[in-house]
């Protein structure tokens, strides 16, 4: 009975990989086995074989790694790009409703450009699909019962140092090939996946999401609570899905976001 409750599990468990600095604490690769494994963009350098499926939906990046796709052939691995994501833009069927107490939402609005007067800057988060997004909304379309996403930086470096969210890049692929040239995130990036984030845990409402992260980025980000106040995702440290791919995830005690 005991192995027939683990294979469910396992079948059942989706882990998503982001390729934020924070991931580098943690063993990926003995994820192998423990479920489905979705990763993102440039992380076939570092890891070949440890991937199910491989998410790319920026064009460059998603040309390069259909380059190394087609030239290594690797087994049992599938690729989704741009065209393969869903035409569902965060924001059909579901209340277009204001996190609580926070400002910024659906579509971000920047600081007036003098030049151009008093103009506002715009940027509708329904618009641009980043690839963590996209591997967790493929992972929920495709039933997972647990999603289970890490090294998902979403605010920036060294967030628990400040009291504003970070701009400074901590991707593990920053300054690489297709990667940005720069230091700094775009400000309404990190609005935007975190919506995005929030969004599809409202549209699987029986789907538990399990975001997992530094203890310091958790236990000084009040800034993620906002988003995160859905009653199905639940907030961890990287102990915990050590305990979650040992076989306790029934004694781990989530955090509040």
């Amino acid at each position: 009975m005991w192995l027939w409750r683990v294979f469910r599990r396992v079948m059942n468990t989706a882990f998503i990989i982001g390729n934020g600095e924070s991931r580098k604490i943690f063993p990926i690769e003995n994820l192998k086995g423990k479920g489905t494994i979705y990763g993102c963009n440039a992380i076939y350098r570092d890891y070949p074989n440890l991937c199910d499926h491989i998410v790319s939906v920026n064009p460059p990046m998603y040309e390069e790694v259909m380059d190394w796709y087609e030239k290594t052939k690797p087994e049992s691995i599938q690729i989704h790009g741009p065209e393969d994501i869903s035409d569902w833009n965060y924001a059909d069927g579901l209340p277009d409703e204001h996190p609580n107490h926070l400002k910024i939402y659906r579509v971000w609005r920047g600081a007036a450009k003098l030049k151009w007067g008093n103009k506002i800057k715009t940027h509708d988060f329904t618009e641009n699909r980043g690839s963590g997004c996209s591997a967790i909304l493929l992972a929920a379309e495709a039933g997972y019962k647990d999603i289970v996403f890490f090294g998902f930086d979403i605010l920036g470096a060294r967030q628990w140092e400040m009291d504003e969210p970070s701009r400074i890049q901590n991707n593990c692929y920053k300054e690489t090939a297709n990667y940005p040239q720069r230091e700094s995130m775009k400000a309404y990036m990190k609005y935007e996946w975190l919506y995005q984030i929030r969004q599809t845990t409202i549209k699987f409402p029986d789907t538990n999401f399990y975001f997992i992260n530094r203890r310091e980025y958790i236990e000084r980000n009040h800034f993620l609570r906002g988003y995160f106040d859905q009653p199905n995702i639940y907030v961890g440290i990287y102990a915990d899905l050590q305990r979650w791919i040992s076989g306790q995830k029934d004694d781990i005690r989530w955090r509040p976001s």
